[in-house]
Parts: structure tokens; C-alpha cells; sequence
């Protein structure tokens, strides 16, 4: 199915015909045996409605190491926003409730499993039939080597997800993952590629964030937004305006400027109240620690909503 720095991804059948995701995992990025079963073990009890959960793991005699997740049968975000005909356009409701899936994802990580993601792309937020989001790939920088973990933030990088900072620290943090996020937002309102904005498409070569508050600036806000969202522009500009406004913030090239994720969600339903809570029956106020999810596993042991258009962020990386 698809390739990454951590492994390889295919579609495997079971016996019983449902389908599942097996990532084998590239031998010399993982860490040992002992380190590897006692991290996995943790990762496969962690559960939440806009997660991909861990549903197996598979240590080989000669030292492969399979993880097994549902199958996604929707694919990537990416692939649903740029891998489609003319002819299926995506609606509004349905961007934002992705908008406000991932973040209430983000969320659970940072807040209940103290996870930072350090890899968030459109590539890996997952879509099931009914187009809600999972983000995967979450905690596997647990499971590498820390020269594999920077291989991985600069592949980040190269796909236009990474904050500024990175390009120097090198460590991902709770800030980095809001700025991917706003990122993802900003791709959700545009219908544009981080990737094509820096191959010099659109974007003129600049990063998506650059083209962004560039045509801000110009005062020609409306040249941003997808020509599909813009039908609807009457009845739901001041949302695309505000939702805009906010995923700039995220953005923002200083980190201490950028909200946190709890907020960002917040903002997010205060937009659109009536999607507040969506699949995961929680929203930024609160929430349960395993956010409701299906227990089960098989080897694995168990605001204010005002923001000011930002000017254009620097390109550091």
C-alpha cells in the first residue's frame, strides 16, 4: 500500500475475510526486542474514536516485526483531498469535521497518553467509510532508533509539515504537532498540496502557510479558499474566514505563539457548534482517558474565537 521511513505498509486478508494494514517495520530503524515489546505493549492499549488503533504485533525469528491496525478502506487524507476526479467535490461539513477530528485525536495524545505525533501529515490521517479521521503512526518514534526519529522530522520537512524550529532543535513538541495541524487546515480550505506549494505550483515555491498569509496580505482572502468551498461562500464565509484566521495561528513561525491544541479544538466547535463533539462524544472541555473505543486487542495485552490574520511566516526550513 505504500512506503515510509518506518517500513513498508501492505493489505493482508484473514481467514475470516476482513482486511487489516500490516506495517513491517525497516530492521535497522527499530529499537531491540526487549525495548520494542515493552513500548509496543503500550502503545496497543491506547484507544480513542479518531485514533488507529494497534491491533496485533509480530516478532519474527529473524528479527521482522509486524504491527497490524484496521484497514482504513478511505485511504489518506491526502489521497481524498488530491487523488480525486472533478467530480467528486468535498463538501464543507465534511472538511470540517475532519478539522475537528484530528484535532480532538491530537488532543488525546498530548493530553492522556503524553504522546507528541512529531509526523503529522494529511498522509497519515485516515479516513473510515464515513470519512471520519484516525491518525496514525503515533508513538512509533518510540519503537526507533533516535537516527531514524531524525530521519523522520526531516522527511517532515520535505513534505512542507514541519514547523520552522525543527530545522535547528530537532525535537518535536507539543507546538510543532499544532503547527502540522494547522498545516492539514490550511490544505482542508485550500484543497492544495503542502508538496505542490513547494515545488513552486501555486505557491510560487514558497511553503502552503507563505502562499497563504501572502494572499492574505494582498487583501485577496477569497483567492485561497477551494473553488468547491466557495459555492457555498453566502451561507458559510464567516466560518471558512474564521477557521482560516485560526489555522494561521497555528502556523504562526513562533512557537510560544501558537495556541495549543485544546484550543485550537475549542475554536474549531465554536465555528461550527453543531458538529461539536462529532465521533468521539468529546469536545476541549473534557473528556474520558480511552475516549470510549473498543477495548479489544490481539497481542498487544490489553475560549475566545477572535484571531488576527498572522502576516506572512518566515522560511526558515
Amino acid at each position: 500500500m505504500g512506503k515510509s521511513t518506518y517500513g513498508t505498509v501492505y493489505k493482508a486478508t484473514l481467514e475470516d475475510g476482513s482486511q487489516v494494514a500490516v506495517k513491517r517495520l525497516r530492521e535497522k530503524v527499530a529499537k531491540g526486542q526487549r525495548e520494542f515489546e515493552a513500548e509496543v505493549g503500550l502503545l496497543g492499549k491506547i484507544r480513542h474514536p479518531n485514533l488507529l488503533s494497534l491491533r496485533a504485533y509480530y516478532l519474527g525469528p529473524k528479527g521482522e516485526k509486524l504491527l497490524v491496525f484496521d484497514f482504513m478502506p478511505r485511504g489518506s487524507l491526502a489521497a481524498f483531498l488530491h487523488a480525486r476526479g472533478p467530480d467528486t467535490p468535498i463538501d464543507w461539513p465534511t472538511r470540517m469535521n475532519i478539522a475537528m477530528g484530528t484535532a480532538r485525536g491530537l488532543l488525546h495524545l498530548h493530553t492522556k497518553e503524553n504522546i507528541i505525533h512529531g509526523n503529522l501529515t494529511s498522509g497519515n490521517v485516515l479516513l473510515d467509510e464515513g470519512a471520519n479521521p484516525k491518525i496514525s503512526d503515533f508513538g512509533l518514534s518510540r519503537l526507533m532508533t533516535s537516527a531514524a526519529n531524525s530521519n523522520v522530522i526531516a522527511t517532515a520537512g520535505a513534505l512542507g509539515y514541519r514547523a520552522p524550529e525543527l530545522s535547528k532543535l530537532k525535537k518535536a513538541s507539543a507546538k510543532t504537532d499544532v503547527y502540522s495541524l494547522g498545516v492539514i487546515m490550511l490544505e482542508l480550505l485550500t484543497g492544495k498540496s503542502p508538496g505542490d506549494a513547494m515545488e513552486g505550483g501555486s505557491g510560487g515555491g514558497a511553503g502552503l502557510p507563505q502562499w497563504v498569509a501572502s494572499i492574505v496580505k494582498e487583501e485577496w482572502t477569497n483567492e485561497v479558499f477551494d473553488l468547491e468551498l466557495m459555492r457555498d461562500a453566502p451561507t458559510t464565509g464567516d466560518e471558512l474566514l474564521n477557521t482560516l484566521k485560526l489555522a494561521l495561528h497555528c502556523v504562526d513561525p513562533s512557537p510560544a505563539a501558537r495556541p495549543e491544541v485544546e484550543q485550537v479544538l475549542r475554536q474549531l466547535e465554536e465555528i461550527k457548534p453543531e458538529l461539536a463533539g462529532g465521533a468521539a462524544g468529546e469536545g476541549a472541555g473534557g473528556g474520558s482517558g480511552s475516549g470510549g473505543g473498543d477495548e479489544s486487542t490481539t497481542g498487544t495485552g490489553g475560549g475566545d474565537s477572535s484571531v488576527e490574520v498572522a502576516g506572512p511566516p518566515t522560511a526558515e526550513d
